[in-house]
């Protein structure tokens, strides 16, 4: 049984930001899609990989890196049926608050950086639940669902081969030099759903992890440790700096002295940089302080 193919989407021109994976199978199947902006990288490769059609384009949740191609991609395969998390479903069919959503985040550089985002006939689309399964004929993919860095999140795991589609539930993965960085940005972020959600990865067996931040990785338990141990880093790293300052600029600043004198200060700048481009401190940053704000609200 063949490996998935890892294509580089080139999201912002730039290599090794976010892929997009081509499962072959007898009906074959794309998971994840990459942002609008760079959806010609992605159906140039699939050309390439001699791919005319696609039985399934499965996105792991509904974020403009992971999905904001989905609308463009179903119009260019039309026999291909759109999978997605019940919650995320109705934002393909009409992606209007979606992108008004990350419009308060990213603002003017909306168009730049994600091109926008084209609707899916709701016919088109099958709202998947924990536990499902796509069957690609020779492949079936088992859907998990892990809340965390988003309540509408699901890995997809292939017990055959033990191929673990993660999207972003263990963050952003670098193999040279090994770091990893979580991905939490706002709205959605909850720290304990976020390790719940990796513990229940650890126990499924997985004999590859396919990050969509960046590619595939042998699973082991060391992987996942670091996960969690990235996340509680900082959240402590966010915390602290809250009993100083609630001025986002000055706590993003603080968590960034934190991780450079701990961590991400050995890195060679272009690594470094290629962490900036895909996860942002401030993002990151933002998220944890959303959900610190929430939590304060609750007690």
């Amino acid at each position: 049984m063949s490996s998935p193919n890892i294509i580089d989407t080139k999201m912002h021109g730039l290599d090794e930001i976010t892929a997009t994976f081509l499962v072959p199978a007898a009906r074959p199947a794309l998971i994840e899609t990459g942002p609008r902006s760079c959806v010609d990288n992605v159906i140039a490769a699939l050309a390439t990989a001699g791919v005319d059609s696609l039985e399934y384009i499965i996105v792991t949740h509904i974020h403009l890196d992971h999905a904001g191609a989905a609308g463009t991609l179903a119009a260019h395969f039309p026999d291909a049926t759109v999978c997605v998390h019940e919650v995320g479903a109705p934002h393909l069919v009409d992606p209007s608050k979606l992108w008004a959503s990350a419009s308060r985040i990213y603002g003017a550089a909306m168009e730049t950086m994600w091109g926008g985002i084209d609707p899916i006939d709701r016919d088109r689309i099958r709202v998947i639940g924990d536990g499902d399964t796509i069957d690609l004929g020779d492949v079936k993919l088992n859907a998990i669902e892990t809340p965390g860095h988003a309540y509408h999140h699901h890995a997809y795991f292939n017990e055959d081969t033990g191929d673990l589609f993660t999207g972003d539930a263990l963050g952003i993965f670098m193999q040279h030099p090994r770091v990893i960085r979580p991905a939490t940005p706002p709205p959605e972020l909850h720290v304990e759903k976020a390790v719940s959600s990796i513990e229940r990865l650890r126990k499924i067996g997985a004999v590859a992890l396919y990050f969509t931040h960046f590619g595939r990785h042998d699973a082991n338990d060391v992987i996942f440790n670091d996960a969690i141990e990235a996340l509680r880093r900082w959240e402590d790293w966010v915390r602290a700096a809250r009993r100083k300052t609630r001025e986002l600029d000055e706590v993003v600043t603080m968590v960034e002295a934190e991780s450079v004198a701990v961590l991400e200060g050995e890195l060679p700048q272009e690594e470094a940089q290629r962490l900036e481009n895909t996860t942002s401190y401030r993002m990151n940053v933002m998220g944890f302080m959303r959900y610190l704000d929430k939590l304060e609200a609750s007690r």
